[in-house]
């Protein structure tokens, strides 16, 4: 910042934003680890792991994450899943215009399930709210009966909200009962 000013200089700026977005990946983390605590008897289908595409080579040509994913299911039924979506953007949407949280209830048909499975279910929130239903509407459930898009999936619930109207494991856990647990 220069001397006597309270403007800042285009590289300030930048530092506050990669600041910002860093601070609000570290909250979305803290609220999947409260999520782990308050649904108890589910099990994370990835374990720890919180995002599929981030990139690591020079040709990704981008390597913020463009949302993070967290499944859970219960052990004695791989079919029937809780998927939470957080989406930060989508450079190929100029409808999305905000961060959102996008929860879904998803039966899946019984079957093993393949590594492209197994990356396709990470992302099933955000296709069936951003692209399968017909209107995106907030705070709002939506069932989707065998999707033309996710010949695996037999019935998905979604609702989604503003990333920065949950405030509070209770916000989120809110959503999540809207379209029920497994």
């Amino acid at each position: 910042m220069k001397e006597g000013s309270l403007e800042h200089t285009p590289g300030e700026q930048m530092m506050f934003a990669m600041k910002a977005v860093a601070n609000m990946q570290s909250d979305c983390i803290q609220l999947f680890e409260d999520l782990d605590k308050a649904l108890p008897g589910l099990k994370s289908f990835y374990n720890t792991v919180v995002t599929l595409d981030l990139g690591y080579t020079m040709s990704a040509r981008r390597y913020l994450a463009e949302g993070l994913i967290r499944l859970y299911h219960s052990p004695e039924n791989d079919a029937e899943f809780l998927s939470i979506n957080i989406c930060f953007f989508d450079l190929n949407d100029p409808r999305f215009t905000e961060p959102i949280f996008v929860v879904a209830r998803i039966s899946y048909e019984p079957t093993s399930v393949d590594q492209k499975e197994k990356t396709k279910r990470g992302w099933d929130p955000w296709y069936a709210f951003l692209s399968w239903s017909p209107e995106r509407k907030y705070g709002e459930p939506v069932t989707i009966e065998r999707p033309k898009q996710r010949e695996a999936i037999e019935k998905i619930a979604v609702i989604a909200a503003p990333l920065l109207t949950i405030n509070s494991i209770d916000d989120a856990i809110a959503l999540i009962d809207k379209v029920g647990r497994p």
